[in-house]
């Protein structure tokens, strides 16, 4: 069983509990406008400009993202980091790009780390056609779930298509019983006024399973890939937002009554 990946990132702390390696799978049907990995969307192997340095001259050069690689290999290459996982309640984050877009390699890494008591999570949208989703759950010790927006016309103009899809597999999740943290990247002039926070509110109430909220704040990271990719910057000149910023957002989701992590 072989999927496309573009990264695997050792020792990351913010992507689930613990010391993590959080693996990034190619292929996103999605294009948010401040997506920070532009070069997951193609499911394919892209080409990157990635400037080189000589003899005091800089020149461009192509470097290749992604490749193909075995659901067996990769769990041997997560099965390393191991004795960071047990010391840390940590363990394997799958990201990407959409990783439920790549559903049977998925499934049969989530399996091979299961089996060696590796604790799992996923880094989803949900825009994914939903198969082999209930026995992926079942594989699947976190959910990190991105609620961009409540707001479909919004979801359209600046996501893309699949608003339905995002909410129906997040309500399927949730009544499974999984553990699932809501992930808000808050985006200047697009969900942070406090309409689009009532309408968010109002979603996440539907499924009153759904407890845990964590709070993204805006950032300009990555932004530099478009020119290399030969994309469109879509955020223009915005800021990036500071932790502080959010102070307001987090204190009208804690009077909600969430977990604001």
């Amino acid at each position: 069983m072989c999927g496309n990946i573009f990264d695997i990132k050792r020792y990351a702390i913010h992507d689930g509990p613990g010391i993590r390696t959080t693996v990034f799978l190619k292929g996103c049907g999605l294009h948010c406008w401040w997506c920070h990995n532009p070069e997951s969307q193609s499911m394919g192997m892209v080409s990157m400009k990635q400037v080189r340095k000589l003899n005091g001259r800089e020149f461009d050069e192509l470097r290749p993202v992604g490749y193909e690689i075995t659901a067996a290999d990769l769990v041997e290459e997560i099965a390393k980091d191991y004795v960071f996982f047990e010391e840390s309640g940590g363990g394997v984050t799958f990201s990407g790009g959409e990783p439920l877009l790549q559903p049977t390699f998925l499934l049969a890494c989530l399996k091979g780390c299961k089996a060696r008591k590796i604790h799992t999570c996923i880094d989803t949208a949900g825009v994914a056609s939903g198969e082999y989703l209930e026995e992926i759950c079942r594989y699947t010790d976190l959910f990190l779930y991105d609620v961009k927006t409540a707001n479909p016309e919004k979801f359209r103009q600046c996501i893309g298509e699949g608003f339905e899809k995002a909410c129906d597999h997040l309500k399927t999740i949730a009544e499974r019983g999984n553990r699932v943290i809501v992930r808000i990247p808050v985006i200047p002039g697009f969900n942070d006024d406090s309409k689009s926070v009532e309408e968010i509110l109002a979603l996440l109430q539907t499924m009153p399973a759904l407890r845990e909220v964590s709070l993204l704040p805006f950032h300009r990271t990555g932004s530099d890939k478009y020119k290399r990719l030969d994309m469109e910057w879509k955020m223009g000149d915005v800021a990036s937002l500071k932790e502080d910023d959010l102070q307001g957002m987090r204190a009208t989701f804690r009077e909600a009554g969430y977990q604001v992590l």
